[in-house]
């Protein structure tokens, strides 16, 4: 019996898989919604409630007023009429901007240290995490009364040892005392970030420039701190988040004193509810805050992504 000879054309199409023609698997289309549930459940459902709060005068020490809706009248009251909002504005963005300063330029003079090869490199990395993982009411206790106390804190001891006189820290630069504590938190982060971005640099452009003729500090401000524009722009959008949510430091250190000197937006929503009592008027002061960090966090990624687009 004669058999019958297959093509070699129809012997490939028919070991061809047609991969235009995706099996969808209707399970994994809703894998994603219990995340996706979670979420608005931990997130969006606070906010919402603290917007509804917001719209309503609520005072817990009146309960017999209820909660009467008076639309954006607490929002009329912070922004227009309110002496101390603004003045606690200003705080806040002194202590972000100084924060950042700080750890920007410490952090990256640690990374710069820690990127080159010495003995006892990896002990020196281990030492400088340390800050980053102790609690923030734990570091404030620490700075308050064994570093900047004016009796016998380690500052005044080496002021006082060189003849000087010692300095109430806390009461006479109130500001720069809680960014020297938020700084001595984060400036690790910013180490981690900004060592893993010196690990990216290749060495061979650096021993070009040098070849060339390029010094040290050529090397760093035309090649090196270059190639960290995308770290530097990480960390200063995740420390700016972090930094803005500082309230343990402030709360233990200075209590917001002295008068309204450190007093900044969570500490002063803390105040207005659980001082003054008034939900209504610190649920709003929460989501002015909230509508700060949105803006702030939409210019940096429109600035980050523009910077990426113009790269590729």
């Amino acid at each position: 019996m004669a058999m019958r000879q297959v093509e070699p054309e129809a012997l490939m199409s028919l070991n061809k898989v047609d991969t235009s023609k995706k099996v969808r698997n209707p399970l994994r289309t809703w894998m994603h919604l219990p995340a996706i549930l979670y979420l608005v459940l931990l997130t969006q459902i606070p906010f919402l409630y603290a917007l509804w709060t917001s719209l309503h005068s609520w005072n817990l020490l009146e309960p017999a007023l209820g909660k009467p809706f008076v639309g954006f009248a607490n929002y009329s009251y912070e922004l227009l009429h309110d002496p101390e909002f603004w003045p606690v504005v200003e705080n806040t963005g002194k202590l972000i901007f100084g924060s950042l300063v700080v750890c920007i330029v410490v952090g990256t003079m640690l990374a710069l240290l820690l990127h080159r090869a010495f003995p006892g490199r990896n002990l020196l990395r281990t030492v400088i995490i340390i800050p980053f993982l102790i609690t923030p009411s734990v570091s404030a206790v620490v700075w308050k009364n064994l570093i900047l106390s004016p009796s016998f804190g380690l500052i005044n001891w080496v002021v006082t040892t060189l003849g000087g006189q010692p300095v109430p820290w806390l009461s006479r630069f109130p500001m720069l005392s809680v960014i020297g504590i938020t700084s001595w938190e984060w400036i690790p982060f910013f180490v981690l970030v900004l060592t893993a971005g010196l690990q990216s640099v290749p060495d061979e452009i650096i021993e070009a420039a040098h070849v060339d003729g390029a010094n040290g500090a050529t090397v760093l401000w035309r090649i090196v701190l270059p190639f960290l524009r995308h770290y530097y722009e990480v960390a200063v959008l995740l420390g700016t988040i972090f930094i803005f949510q500082t309230f343990g430091k402030i709360y233990i250190a200075t209590a917001g004193g002295p008068g309204i000197l450190t007093t900044t937006l969570p500490y002063y929503t803390y105040q207005v509810a659980f001082q003054h009592w008034a939900v209504g008027q610190a649920a709003t002061i929460g989501v002015f805050g909230v509508i700060l960090a949105i803006i702030f966090a939409q210019i940096m990624v429109r600035y980050f992504t523009r910077g990426v687009e113009g790269a590729e």
